[in-house]
Formats: structure tokens, sequence, C-alpha cells
């Protein structure tokens, strides 16, 4: 459930992570005096991609934006974020990514025009530097033209080819202002809004991204605190049975409520707990939360945690599962542990480890959002799961939209075939709730039958006894 949030705490959202650019590439003004010795042209040029490496840069930023330089004349900074890269790599193998780094970095070698004062580095990873010195907007715009043409263009593979793509963000430089740190800070923040809309793929810098950095990182700062706080809580919204209505279980939803910013979303909190590694100590807090509430029911229904893509990879999950069910006292059974598509595919083998483990206990596992992921198939035929659960956009568009009834009848007939139950999600009228159970699905899920209410609200309403003290 998605709750209405300032227009600020969206921008901090879409706004992802933005350490300063100064920090993050190693820029800062104490690490530029080094000691006066020859460098070798080879420590200066990445070794994958043949194009100057961070430390060329930092020196090249130092030769070319400063205020001593007469005339200061104009650049333009263009930070480089190569699209769908992460997901390459993953799915094609890390060779395939420095090949396509090693034909992209020749490319752009062969573009730049070093006699205009254009210069291009790679950064490390899938993102690259490009700068130019322009007269009028149109050298800028020309510049960037060439970058888009060089990066959109398919990369030509053994066994096909691949479509890259990039996101960029623009900052100018202008008679010596910003400084060179704030430079880099803009160009970052201009990269990251193109990288997080679905419209365009070139962001300009502008000062309101400022203003966004800024609540974002107010929002890091008190979420660190929010635990210790108490200013976290959990909803639960029930789940039934569509034979009869009656209720199977609950999903443990998190909450924010701060004193001073009110109900901050799920939407702008969660990635910046992940961001910044907070979501192990509070994923930790939800599960323990979640499972302690369940085991005082009077009912057995089963409790569905959600588990994180950085909770699932980067902690011993089954060894805090089994903590946390023996200091609960939660019989395994009752606990579900919902995994996203994407969560799993990071890293298959290892997956397929984590969740035999937890399975072995008796934990059940549900994958949730499912066909929204990639290889959806492939994850069906490689790890068994107790449940699926159908994303409720194919639920609310099911009535108008015969693509979305036809994957929602597929994804029922395959979770029957591996007897698997069905759960829908985001149910929320009489039609799509006869849609549904005239289809065969199991489970529903939404406001139509409940919203999430806090525990003291699910014990007064009667869906829940507690036990005797």
């Amino acid at each position: 459930m998605v709750y209405p949030v300032e227009a600020l705490s969206i921008a901090g959202l879409v706004l992802s992570p933005c350490v300063s650019g100064a920090a993050y590439f190693g820029l800062h003004h104490r690490t530029r005096r080094r000691a006066m010795l020859p460098v070798s042209p080879r420590c200066l040029t990445d070794a994958l991609t043949g194009l100057p490496n961070r430390q060329a840069f930092s020196e090249w930023m130092e030769k070319n934006l400063s205020t001593r330089q007469q005339p200061i004349g104009r650049k333009a900074l263009l930070m480089i974020d190569l699209d769908r890269f992460k997901e390459i790599n993953d799915d094609r193998g890390h060779s395939v990514g420095d090949e396509i780094l090693r034909v992209l970095g020749r490319r752009l070698r062969h573009c730049m025009d070093e006699k205009k004062g254009e210069f291009i580095a790679h950064a490390g990873g899938d993102k690259f530097f490009a700068c130019c010195s322009f007269s009028s907007q149109r050298g800028v715009m020309d510049f960037l033209a060439r970058m888009r043409r060089v990066l959109a263009r398919p990369v030509r593979l053994q066994g096909g080819s691949v479509a890259v793509g990039a996101n960029f963000g623009v900052a100018f430089w202008v008679d010596g202002a910003p400084g060179r740190d704030a430079l880099l800070t803009r160009a970052e923040l201009a990269m990251n809004c193109a990288r997080s809309s679905d419209q365009q793929d070139v962001c300009y810098y502008d000062p309101a991204m400022d203003q966004a950095l800024r609540h974002r990182l107010n929002i890091v700062d008190e979420l660190r605190h929010a635990i210790a706080r108490n200013q976290l809580s959990l909803c639960y919204q029930a789940q039934k049975q569509i034979s009869d209505k009656t209720i199977v279980g609950f999903e443990a939803l998190l909450r924010w409520e701060h004193p001073m910013l009110g109900a901050i979303s799920p939407v702008v909190f969660i990635p910046v707990a992940e961001e910044t590694g907070l979501i192990q100590e509070i994923g930790e807090w939800v599960l323990r939360t979640a499972c302690h509430a369940a085991s005082q029911w009077e009912q057995p229904y089963r409790i569905s945690v959600n588990v994180s893509a950085e909770q699932f990879h980067h902690h011993d999950l089954p060894g805090l599962v089994r903590e946390v069910l023996e200091t609960t006292g939660l019989a395994a059974s009752r606990l579900e542990l919902e995994l996203t598509e994407t969560a799993i595919f990071t890293d298959m083998a290892r997956a397929r480890a984590i969740l035999y483990e937890l399975k072995d206990m008796g934990v059940s596992i549900a994958v949730d959002d499912y066909g929204t992921g990639h290889s959806s198939l492939g994850l069906i035929r490689d790890i068994v799961f107790d449940r699926i659960k159908l994303d409720k956009l194919f639920v609310q568009n099911a009535l108008s939209n015969e693509t979305d009834r036809a994957i929602i009848r597929a994804v029922i007939f395959l979770g029957h075939s591996l007897q698997a139950s069905v759960l829908a999600e985001g149910v929320e009228t009489e039609e799509q709730f006869a849609f549904l159970a005239a289809e065969g699905c199991d489970e529903i899920q939404g406001f139509l039958l409940s919203r999430p209410l806090p525990l003291d609200q699910l014990v007064a309403t009667g869906k829940v006894r507690l036990l005797a003290a």
C-alpha cells in the first residue's frame, strides 16, 4: 500500500543515491597534490577500454578547470551511465560485459576530437565522463548527439548483438564556476535524474535537484534513528481464500511515521534503506516483530514477510530466520518469506542454496510481483515455490486488457501444474474478484477484503484473537 507523500519525498526517490561526485571519484583537493614523479602513460589509461582512467580525468580537471587559466572559457561535463549493463552482466556473464566495454571504449576514442578540447574517460564500471569546450549551446548539443549515437548502436557479439544505450547528465562550467567538486556533483545529480526517468535519457542540471538531494540526505539521517526512536511500525493485510473468503494469513507491511515529516511512503524510504545498507537492520526488525506478533495469535495464520534483494544476498538469512523462530517460538510452517524475481536472479546458484536451506527448515517461499521480472519460466523451473503472487498491475487491468487476462490464466495454470497456490494482489472490486474466482485463483489480497491494519486494530476488529496471557 502506497500513501501520498510530499512532492520532495518523491523527488528524493527519483534521485538515486547521490554521494558527492568528488568523494565518489576520489577527486578531493587534499588528494590532488601527489609526489612530483613521472607518471607512466599506462598508469593513466584504463586497460579495458583504452580510454583515460579516473586518475587521468582528475589531472585533466586540475589542468583545464582552473580559475588560473586565461581566458577561463566554458565547458560542459557529461556523466554517462550505461543502460541495462548490470542486467547484461547478470544474464550473459562478465566476459560479455567486458567485451561490450572494450567495443564502446574504442568507439568513444574514435569519435573524440581532442583539437576541439574534447576529453572522454572511463570512470569505472558502467560509467564514463565526457567533456567539451563550447561557445554556444549548439556545440554541446552536437557533442551530446555524437555520444548518444555511439552508445546507442548495438554491439555485435558472437551469437548476436546487444543494444546497450545510456543515460546522460549534463552540467556546465562557465567563467570558473561552479568549483570542480560541485560540477561533478551536479553532473551526477542530472545523470541520476535521467536514469530514473521513463521519458528522457538526457537531463541537464537544475538547482531544484540540490533541494531534492538535501531532502534525501535528511531522510537517510532520520532513517538511521527510526528504529531506536520507535518510529517504525507494522500493519497487517489479510490474505483470504477465494472459495469462502476465510483468512489464511497476513502480510506484514512496514510503515514509518516521522514526528515532523509525517507518514513517509515505503516507496521513498525502502530504496534509501537498500542503498545505504540500513535495510539489514530494518529487515531484521521487521522479521522479528512480525514473527513475535504472529506467535501471540490464537489462530495459526501464516505471516508473510518481504525480503529485499540486499537482505537476501548480503546477510546470513537462514541463520537469522532460524534464530528468530527459536526466539519467538513461531512454528516455521507459519512463516512465509516473499522474494522478487529480481532478488533471486542476481545470483541464481547462491539463491537456490539459500532457498533450499529455508525450505528444509519448514519455511514457505513465495515469489512476489510475479511476471514483472525477467526469465520467469526459468525461475519457476529451477526453484519450487509454495506460492506465486500475481502482481496487482495485471489484476487491475484484467477487465479491460485481454493480454493481462491471458497472463493471469497462464500463471494460474502454471502454479497449479507445479502444486503451488496462486495469490492475486491488489483486488479492489467485486468484478475483479469474480473474474479471479472463475479462473481458479486460490487466494486474494487487497482493499476489497481488507486494508492494512496495525496490530491493535487487527485485534479490535476480531480478525485475530490473542492467546491468553
